[in-house]
């Protein structure tokens, strides 16, 4: 199967020390590497301060490492000024309260990436939104109403509509229904599987969730203090895990005992 998007030792740094006799810096990747298909999702994980936010960020151009290769299609991105990040490669935040505009109509969040795109006229904008809500589940006239009317459910559906208006190829999911209900939770995966399969998406999903992770994702990224600690299959990383890491999260995680108990 043909890379969609494939990293090559990452490494990024932050400086911790202003003191200009002795610098100091923090290293928080330190050589992550993986690759990704289209339609395949892979799955980050590792606790906090373990740097899957800071992959994210770089997924989505929103940092540039230190060194290594980001390729997307074969190209490498980081050196290709003509490359649309915008528009290849959308996230989808942790809570959707706070991710959504609350002075503004759903219609002007969703159309928000669209104009910034200069992508369309008037019509054919609305035209797209209509379209985007109907794929989430949600009525065409809910776009005149604003975040607070909507069930937390509903707002994450609106946050994915978002992620969707530019038709990406990959979609970084940041732990998207862990701010949900539990009742909730399975409505909004399944939804993002079905988009899977529909739209012949990839996905980079961070999640803390390890049965989540067991049944949603096709590869698994573990990751510890900034390193790469295993990455492979899930069902082969999960059943034989190398790392004494993926070990104790496999041991301490309730959900993934939960998952293979059934």
């Amino acid at each position: 199967m043909q890379s969609l998007l494939s990293a090559k030792l990452l490494r990024k740094s932050y400086k911790v020390s202003n003191n200009p006799f002795k610098q100091r810096y923090l290293e928080v990747l330190k050589g992550v590497s993986f690759t990704l298909s289209a339609g395949q999702t892979l799955a980050v994980v590792g606790e906090s301060g373990s740097g899957k936010s800071t992959l994210a960020r770089i997924l989505v151009g929103a940092e540039k490492p230190d060194s290594g290769e980001l390729l997307f299609e074969g190209s490498n991105i980081l050196k290709d000024a003509s490359f649309s990040w915008y528009r290849n490669i959308r996230m989808i935040f942790q809570n959707p309260a706070a991710s959504l505009n609350p002075r503004a109509t759903i219609r002007q969040s969703l159309e928000e990436p669209l104009i910034n795109a200069k992508t369309g006229n008037s019509q054919s904008r609305k035209d797209r939104i209509a379209e985007v809500l109907d794929l989430v589940g949600l009525r065409p006239e809910y776009a005149d109403r604003y975040p607070h009317t909507f069930s937390g459910g509903q707002r994450q559906r609106i946050a994915i509509a978002r992620a969707l208006m530019l038709n990406p190829k990959v979609i970084v999911a940041d732990e998207p229904v862990s701010a949900l209900d539990v009742s909730v939770q399975a409505q909004i995966i399944n939804l993002l599987l079905d988009l899977q399969d529909r739209l012949d998406l990839a996905y980079v999903f961070i999640s803390h969730d390890l049965g989540l992770v067991q049944h949603f994702s096709d590869k698994v990224l573990v990751m510890h203090n900034g390193e790469q600690k295993e990455y492979g299959r899930v069902g082969e990383v999960f059943s034989q895990p190398q790392s004494k890491h993926t070990l104790e999260l496999l041991n301490a995680s309730s959900s993934y005992r939960r998952a293979i108990e059934k």
